[in-house]
């Protein structure tokens, strides 16, 4: 009967459904592999930065093409940021015409980075145009314009022809300011007219790799006077009085390139460098590697003005300018790609990064940027952050070095558990370690110095990119002193028992922990706006009380106190850090009561006894009687 037959059909149908295989999508449309062949014609690049009031970017590029089909690309791996870092969000307004005509483009549905867009026959270029925002702040990419002050990125305005390697793109710029503005830039053959630049023509690889500084306030030092590669800093304040700099201080910093020139023996991989340093704390601190310049941002106006207060991230230069040697020539080879669209791998950051932080900081004191002393406790800092870290306790430090691809943006609250970018400054650490044990073994004979000149100073003249894999480096300390160093290195970067300590211990001091701040410690603190608890209840607090971090498996997490928490009192008296310190240190007395906080956190108001009764404690390094002083050696200068 039909009646009948009709569930019989329903079954049958349903039963199709659901055993049936689904099939993917079809796979998106090709992007084109970089190959080491030119780029036929080259591409005029106008950039107009003029519009500080509306803070917009207007961009005219001008590419010669063939007719069939062309992806463009805007730069995703950046060198020396470390993970896919595109401004893709800010990039708007983008049309594409020929010969008058509009084309139209198509977003690459995986590669939001790449456009596809097919020339007609006859079509010989096209005319790209954007006009977009810069950064706001509280946004996820930094503040690139100022009243006073801006900062040109090529890599977030110019598309390029995928296909190509990026050094075989031969590109025309030219850059308009505000009227009356100063321009600083590595870029080479600048013609002025007006309020506009236009520079010699380049690669595609080393325009990206010169970003511009321009202002209201400038004032340039010649760093190597008389010497055949000019080295000069440039300095961009909001006020011309913050550029008030004392013949010392410009003395200071030439000592820093003739440090650097002893380290690596004289060789020079660049032409010509510039420091490009901002004092403005809309930009604040900031630090990016070139390989003839460098981006410097401090925090404060009173990098010259309040030389002996404001001094805790003075390294950031001496940091930024080794990076010409290790991380701009010498490069881990998992981080070189021949575009900006194969994804790079950041496996040797504990070499590209933290030797650097290591010579950063040795060359700083060497240099007269930071004292012996100031060093020092700068060191007892990172030790002791380091020996908090919980987080060791599940992830390696070699684990880190993927932390910039996983989160770029950072912000996650439980960072000592989670674990941030370590590879730094416990990198640092490490190579510590590995200094102290070569001038232990060869009797201060050799040094991490000596591993220096014969790894990063070499090639002298030479731009280009050297590779270097773990193998390579052990190599090249085997050159310094036969030793282990495989064995030595891989066990410090998969540890998960203690921190890398034992290059301060070999160095003849030990960490260990007062009830009053260090000269380093309170300036940090001032300058990071920041109330550092972290040794004693495991609290790292805003001014106003705020928790930032609370220390995983800490007195303060224990009972309950997270990040985003907000302390409101101290026992009966409105909170601030003196009240707290007060209470921490009237808590390590016999007897003492619990510390009563009151915290206001997800809404509410909650009351809690915290039972903490070891005080205050500051990390402080301590001499350790009888034995070898390897940091005084170290800090000396060259």
């Amino acid at each position: 009967m039909p009646g009948r037959a009709l569930p019989a059909l329903l079954l049958a149908l349903c039963a199709t459904t659901a055993f049936a295989t689904p099939e993917p999508a079809p796979p998106t449309p090709p992007i084109p592999a970089a190959r080491d062949i030119a780029y036929p014609g080259v591409i005029d690049l106008r950039l107009d930065v003029s519009d500080t009031t509306r803070k917009i970017y207007r961009v005219v590029e001008t590419l010669p093409v063939q007719p069939g089909p062309l992806v463009l690309s805007l730069p995703k791996w950046i060198p020396g940021e470390h993970s896919p870092s595109a401004q893709i969000a800010l990039m708007s307004g983008l049309k594409i015409t020929a010969n008058g005509q509009r084309l139209e483009w198509r977003r690459d549905p995986v590669e939001m980075t790449a456009f596809h867009l097919d020339i007609p026959a006859g079509v010989e270029a096209i005319e790209i145009t954007l006009d977009q925002p810069t950064a706001q702040s509280g946004g996820p990419v930094r503040i690139a314009v100022t009243p006073n002050l801006l900062i040109v990125k090529w890599t977030a305005v110019a598309l390029y022809p995928a296909g190509y390697n990026v050094d075989r793109i031969r590109v025309r710029p030219s850059l308009t300011v505000p009227k009356g503005w100063r321009m600083a830039t590595a870029l080479d053959g600048a013609v002025v007219t007006g309020d506009a630049a236009t520079f010699a023509e380049t690669d595609f690889q080393t325009l990206m790799d010169s970003p511009v500084y321009a202002g209201r306030n400038l004032k340039t030092f010649d760093l190597d006077p008389g010497g055949q590669r000019p080295v000069r800093l440039n300095v961009f304040a909001d006020e011309a009085a913050s550029l008030a700099a004392s013949d010392a201080q410009i003395e200071t910093h030439r000592e820093l390139v003739r440090q650097v020139d002893k380290l690596f023996g004289g060789a020079r991989n660049y032409d010509h460098y510039d420091f490009l340093l901002s004092l403005n704390p809309d930009i604040g601190y900031l630090g990016a590697e070139h390989q003839r310049s460098s981006e410097n941002g401090y925090h404060v106006a009173g990098y010259f003005t309040a030389w002996d207060k404001a001094f805790t991230g003075r390294d950031i230069l001496a940091h930024e300018y080794v990076h010409a040697w290790n991380g701009k020539h010498r490069r881990p080879a998992d981080l070189w790609t021949p575009d900006y669209t194969t994804p790079m791998r950041d496996s040797l950051l504990w070499v590209y990064e933290g030797l650097t932080e290591y010579w950063g900081d040795m060359l700083a004191t060497r240099s007269g940027l930071f004292t012996p002393e100031q060093m020092r406790q700068r060191l007892a800092l990172i030790a002791a952050t380091a020996q908090a870290m919980p987080g060791r306790d599940w992830r390696s430090l070699r684990d880190t070095t993927n932390g910039y691809i996983m989160n770029a943006a950072g912000g996650t609250g439980s960072t000592a558990w989670i674990r941030s970018l370590d590879y730094y400054e416990e990198g640092q650490l490490l190579w510590l370690d590995v200094d102290t044990l070569i001038r232990e073994r060869t009797s201060g004979h050799k040094s991490l110095d000596d591993f220096a000149k014969v790894f990063f100073g070499v090639d002298d003249g030479d731009m280009s990119v050297s590779t270097y894999t773990f193998e390579d480096v052990v190599a090249g300390l085997n050159a310094v002193t036969p030793y282990d160093w495989a064995g030595f290195l891989n066990a410090r970067l998969d540890a998960h028992d203690k921190a890398p300590l034992d290059g301060l211990t070999r160095g003849g001091w030990a960490l260990a922990f007062s009830d009053t701040p260090t000269g380093y410690f309170t300036a940090y603190e001032a300058a990071q706006e920041t109330q550092l608890f972290t040794f004693s209840i495991g609290l790292d607090l805003d001014e106003d009380g705020t928790v930032k971090e609370s220390l995983w498996n800490g007195p303060a997490f224990t009972a309950g106190i997270v990040a985003g928490a907000k302390l409101v009192s101290v026992g009966r008296k409105a909170y601030s850090a003196k009240i707290l310190a007060s209470a921490i240190a009237a808590a390590a007395k016999p007897g003492a009561r619990p510390i009563s906080l009151t915290i206001k956190v997800d809404g509410g108001i909650r009351k809690i006894d915290l039972p903490y009764h070891d005080g205050l404690r500051y990390p402080r390094l301590q001499r350790r009687a009888g034995a070898q002083d390897w940091l005084e050696a170290i800090f000396r200068p060259l």
